[in-house]
């Protein structure tokens, strides 16, 4: 059961070393058929990845579980960035549209960055 989305923070490392605990962490979880990915993810490693790299990475996320990001996605996120604003914090906007995905749809996020730590209600994967 897919129930684990992998932020692009990982996937980088995933791509760039393929070896060491996050790589088998991935593995592992692609072998279980658990990964989840959104629009926001994937396009953030589409634009960063070199042409050589193009087929494998296009061809795992094609066979990836996809979720959508809803309209209301959009107002819950805007509305995260208001919220963490007043208390001093400011995380970028597709993070804050990532964890609005993870949270609706009951993921757990797999993430190196840490400003995803001041989120409430985001589930974080640990390794």
């Amino acid at each position: 059961m897919p129930d684990v989305m992998i932020d692009s923070s990982v996937w980088i490392e995933y791509f760039r070393h393929g070896e060491g605990s996050i790589s088998d962490n991935v593995d592992s979880l692609i072998d279980q058929d658990r990964v989840v990915i959104c629009g926001i993810v994937e396009m953030e490693i589409i634009q960063g990845m070199k042409p050589k790299e193009r087929t494998r990475i296009i061809s795992l996320f094609d066979a990836l579980h996809y979720v959508d990001a809803s309209r209301n996605d959009y107002k819950l996120a805007g509305e995260l960035l208001g919220k963490l604003r007043t208390k001093g914090i400011t995380i970028p906007s597709t993070d804050s549209l990532i964890a609005t995905i993870s949270i609706r749809n009951n993921l757990e996020l797999f993430s190196t960055d840490k400003h995803f730590d001041v989120v409430d209600g985001l589930k974080k994967y640990c390794i």
